[in-house]
């Protein structure tokens, strides 16, 4: 649901009505996310179609730099992500042979990870620049892909064209352990880490630009959602350094620059712990919050934290809370035991937000998922707002 200044946010505004409809629809059943199309990396947009919009679970979608041609469709085509956890653990504390981070050491290592991550996109970018547009027959069929002209392409045409138009992206995975292997501390515990997280995450927004710039095509700076990567990575650390405590002690990394899910923080701390890294992330970025159950039921609340969000200029907000439901009554709700409290029977299906979606229960997702989800605090239990 998209969210703007004096056409839904408030009483007396046109669409305020569809908003309150917004929020009594995720009240229920999470969804919709809310995007805030004032949000900076939407401003001044110079066409429809450079209005605020998401692709996925958090992919971003904002200026072309070689501008859009009518109707035709735009995408993330190529994301990579970056394993900061590694360098974190390299230039940091954690391995006990230094006292003092080295900093420079992290940014250096740091530019050659981007280096690489740039060829990797280019190289894949190629490749599918290299396909014919019947390869991609649905999108062929639909007209989505045009010549510059704005003409649907021919089949045995080159998709290069089309392609100019969509985001290459430079995703990076676990600000928190890198921080942790750095200083001692995540970036929602210290005032060091949270600076060194916001420094880093900076210059990966100045390299995309750069990397933009080379290259002539739209390089973004990408929060990686970290679907199956969370674990995956975590294990090739846990090869090359062992347990860690703090940093790979758990089944997964923490995505892009989240505050961690087991950080005891309030609601509106969370929100303005992540605010900064909303203007830096504009390839894709998520802010979420969890809650009971029963405090979703509070349409009223929910509206106050989004209007909080929005004038934090948080680009993307969501909420999560428990749905569970019993496939013998029906009953739904948040069940803490085993048995259902109406039926007692053991039938239970617990659907929560892990990849952006809700598909499944969630112990059908890979072993760091069910981790990190079963990791989750409830950020309404909260309310201490000084953590440094």
């Amino acid at each position: 649901m998209k969210h703007k200044k004096g056409v839904n946010d408030a009483p007396g505004t046109p669409n305020y009505d569809l908003m309150q409809l917004a929020i009594k629809s995720l009240t229920k059943r999470i969804y919709p996310n809310i995007v805030n199309v004032d949000a900076d990396i939407w401003a001044n947009p110079s066409c429809p179609e450079e209005e605020g919009v998401t692709m996925g679970c958090r992919t971003m979608l904002g200026k072309d730099r070689h501008g859009l041609v009518g109707p035709g469709g735009r995408g993330n085509i190529a994301p990579t992500t970056m394993n900061l956890v590694y360098l974190g653990i390299k230039n940091g504390i954690c391995l006990g042979e230094r006292e003092k981070a080295d900093i420079p050491g992290f940014f250096r290592d740091l530019d050659a990870l981007m280096l690489d991550a740039e060829k990797a996109l280019l190289d894949r970018y190629e490749w599918i620049c290299s396909q014919k547009a019947k390869s991609g027959y649905f999108m062929y069929q639909n007209g989505t892909m045009k010549n510059t002209l704005g003409r649907k392409l021919k089949p045995e045409e080159e998709v290069r064209e089309c392609m100019k138009h969509n985001t290459l992206a430079i995703g990076y995975i676990g600000i928190a352990e890198a921080c942790k292997a750095m200083f001692g501390h995540t970036h929602a515990k210290d005032k060091e880490a949270y600076d060194f997280a916001l420094k880093v995450v900076t210059r990966i927004n100045e390299f995309a630009k750069e990397a933009a710039d080379r290259n002539d095509l739209n390089f973004s700076c990408y929060a990686t959602p970290a679907e199956s990567t969370c674990h995956t990575l975590r294990k090739k650390l846990v090869e090359k350094f062992g347990i860690l405590p703090g940093i790979t002690d758990r089944d997964y990394i923490t995505n892009s620059h989240h505050v961690p899910v087991y950080e005891k923080v309030s609601i509106f701390k969370k929100l303005e712990l992540e605010a900064p890294f909303a203007k830096l992330a504009n390839g894709g970025y998520i802010s979420y919050v969890e809650l009971e159950s029963t405090v979703v039921k509070n349409q009223e609340a929910i509206a106050k934290i989004i209007k909080y969000a929005m004038e934090l200029g948080i680009s993307y907000l969501a909420f999560n809370f428990p749905i569970d439901t019993c496939l013998s009554c029906g009953y739904s709700g948040e069940i803490d035991a085993d048995n259902c409290p109406m039926c007692k029977a053991d039938k239970i299906e617990r659907l929560r937000r892990v990849t952006g979606y809700l598909t499944t229960d969630y112990h059908k997702f890979n072993k760091g998922k069910i981790a990190e989800v079963e990791d989750r605090v409830k950020h309404s239990k909260y309310t201490e707002e000084d953590l440094f």
